[in-house]
Parts: structure tokens; sequence; C-alpha cells
């Protein structure tokens, strides 16, 4: 039972050690909270470096933050090394969430942006990584600041009382913007 325990946490804790610094650098980097990279790429790869994917609308997601092919001509990426190196990767990914909440602002849509172009594929995305941040939340001692506030339709939308978080997002409703 101690092997299969070492085992897992080998497999599961000592990549994403070997990557925090990333995660870090890509954070300070694009102006992203760091845990939120994590999550993302554990809900995109399930931090698994060499993952590929085949979409149904035949592209191709490379990588820890399974960065589409869409992208590659666009900003001249080498999907070689999207694949071998995770922390290019990550920073590429990070990229583009930066372009997302430069685009929707600190919103659950520049959540859903980094994953999806239709506004319904945008919101289960963005519940998607919500409920991971709150697993993510429960598995560490948060503070106040680092709780999450849920992907809700708003016309005004406020964070939590007391909250100042870098994690707090909403949904914007195209709607009520237009008008």
């Amino acid at each position: 039972m101690l092997i299969i325990k070492l085992t897992l946490a080998f497999l599961f804790v000592i990549p994403t050690a070997a990557y925090s610094f990333c995660f870090e650098e890509a954070g300070k980097a694009y102006g992203i909270n760091p845990k939120l990279l994590m999550v993302i790429a554990r809900t995109e790869s399930g931090l698994k470096p060499k993952a590929i994917n085949r979409n149904n609308n035949g592209t191709w997601d490379i990588g820890l933050m399974q960065i589409n092919s869409s992208w590659l001509r666009s900003l001249k990426l080498d999907p070689a090394l999207l694949l071998s190196d995770p922390c290019y990767n990550l920073k590429t990914g990070a990229g583009i969430l930066r372009k997302c909440i430069d685009r929707y602002g600190y919103t659950w849509e520049a959540i859903g942006c980094y994953n999806a172009t239709s506004m319904p594929k945008k919101r289960g995305y963005s519940w998607k990584i919500y409920n991971e941040l709150k697993k993510e939340g429960s598995r560490s001692l948060s503070t106040q600041a680092e709780k999450v506030s849920p992907p809700l339709k708003s016309l005004n939308p406020q964070p939590p009382e007391s909250s100042n978080s870098s994690f707090f997002f909403t949904v914007k409703d195209r709607e009520t913007e237009e008008r």
C-alpha cells in the first residue's frame, strides 16, 4: 500500500512541483493568478505536458494548456515546442487567456473564451473552472481573498463583501452590454 501511495505522489505531485516555477513566471508575466493557470492546465490536460487531443471540428489541442491548433499560424507557434516544452506551452496559454481578459475584462466570459467561442460553451467551461477552483480552495488553506464567486449573469456584478480577490469573475450579460 505504501508503494502505491508513493507512486501516486510521484505521478501527481512531482510533475506539478517541477512546473510550479513556470506557473509563477507565466502568472507574473501576464498578470494572471498562477493558481488559476494551474486549474486551467489541470482541467485541460490533467497536467500532462504531452497531451494531444483531436477535436470534432478537425483542430488539435496540444500540450499542458491544450493550445488549439487554430492559434498556430496567427501566433506563429511551433507545435513541436508546444509539446516538448511545458513552460513554453504554459506561457502561450497564459498569453491567450490574457487576450481574452483584455477583450472581456476580468469576467467568467474571459475564462470561457480560453476554451470556446460560443456563449453556451464559454459558460459551460467557466462553470468547469469555477468548480475546480472551489475544489482547489477546499484542498488548501485559503484566505477570504482567494474565495471564488460563481459565474452568474448579473446586471451589476459586485464582488463578495470583504473580497479583493483576483479570482472574482462574473459572466457579462451581452444583451445588457449592447443596450
